[in-house]
Parts: structure tokens; sequence; C-alpha cells
């Protein structure tokens, strides 16, 4: 009996092993279809679906748009939640920064345009984590940025992580911030789908947008 065990222990881990390799379509192995079977429930299948859905119409080939590297003093900072002697110089940044002078854009993306625009800007792998970890994105107030580097439409915007389970936001999925607080999202053509750059202007930190979400 202990041998039949161990032989079937042994075939059971080869299966996996062999399962991390097959590929079921493009982007699945069949053990992540396997995990996605024991582990989902009906809420993970219908956001699975949804992201589905939201891929195949935004099959359309993602142009890459050149533009300078965004400094990481363009991104949106939360001033409470600095240590004291940052927070003077940090201010200070703002104001020269001038940020009433940004125009609030009346077309912009809205979550699930921003969601598909990052997940073909991350190459995918945002998928993943919004499946595996439940987390959905959230795009706040939009600016108009006239660094449209040959585009129809560019804009400016702060996102936030959303926790679906928990209908919470988080700064990172499980520790891995492979995404930033804000970006921008551009339109090659006049009603094209939006995609993703980084963030090229400074954006004001988007309070409103964390309360809307905050437990």
């Amino acid at each position: 009996m202990k041998r039949v065990l161990i032989i079937l222990f042994i075939l059971l881990v080869s299966f996996l092993i062999a399962a991390f390799f097959i590929k079921v379509n493009k982007r699945e192995t069949l053990l992540y279809k396997i995990q996605q079977w024991v582990s989902y429930d009906t809420a993970d299948w219908e956001n699975y679906q949804k992201n589905k859905q939201l891929l195949a119409s935004g099959a359309t080939e993602v142009t890459t748009t050149e533009v300078t590297a965004a400094e990481d003093e363009l991104y949106p900072v939360d001033t409470n939640r600095i240590s004291p002697e940052f927070r003077a110089l940090e201010i200070e940044k703002i104001k020269k920064a001038d940020l009433g002078r940004l125009v609030i854009a009346k077309l912009r993306p809205d979550d699930d345009d921003a969601q598909i625009a990052l997940i073909h800007f991350t190459d995918r792998k945002l998928t993943d984590v919004i499946i595996n970890q439940k987390i959905n994105i959230k795009v706040g107030t939009c600016f108009e940025n006239p660094k449209t580097a040959g585009n129809y439409r560019c804009v400016s915007c702060m996102i936030l992580l959303y926790n679906r389970e928990k209908k919470d936001w988080v700064e990172a999925p499980n520790g891995k911030n492979f995404l930033k607080n804000a970006y921008d999202f551009y339109q090659i053509s006049e009603g094209d789908i939006w995609q993703a750059r980084e963030l090229s202007m400074r954006i004001p930190y988007d309070y409103a947008l964390l309360a809307k979400y905050s437990k």
C-alpha cells in the first residue's frame, strides 16, 4: 500500500510539473486552469469572463508611443503620509508646479478602459493580479495633457488598486507593486481604444479617489 501511495505521489508531482509547461492558450497554462477550478468562486469567474471579453474587444495591436521618461517627482504624493521633515519640501514642490492651471478632462477612460489599457501596458501581468488577488483598477480625476506625442488625445490620471473582496483600496498587490499610482492614457485617433504609458506631467494627489473607495 505504501509503495502504491509513493508511486501515486510521484505521478501527481510529475503531472503538476508538466502542467506548468503545458499551454492551454496564449496566456494560460494547464496548472493555472486547474488552480482556477479549485479556488475560484462565482465572483472570480464573473470577473475572469469580463476580462476575457475586454481583452478580446481590445485585441487590436497596441502602438508604443515614445515619450521622455517621467521623473519620480511627477507622481502624486500624499503629503499626510510622509515624514514631517520631507512634508514641507514636498508642499513647496507642489506649489511651484502650479497645479491650479491644469484642466480637468471631459473625455477620459473609465475604470474598464484604464484596466484594459494597463493590462496591455504591463504585458498582461496585471491579469493574474486582477483575478488571483481580487484587484480591480479604479481611475480618478483626469487632466488634459498637451504632450500628446502625435496622438489624438492624452490625459493624465491617478489610479488605485481596489480589493473587491475587502471592499477597500490597497497600495500594492501583496507587496508586488509593479504599478505606479498615475499614468498617461491616450487615444491614437478619435474614438479609438485607450492605451497607457508612463506619466509625463505632474498631477495632484487624488484624495477624493481614495475616500470614494475606502471603507
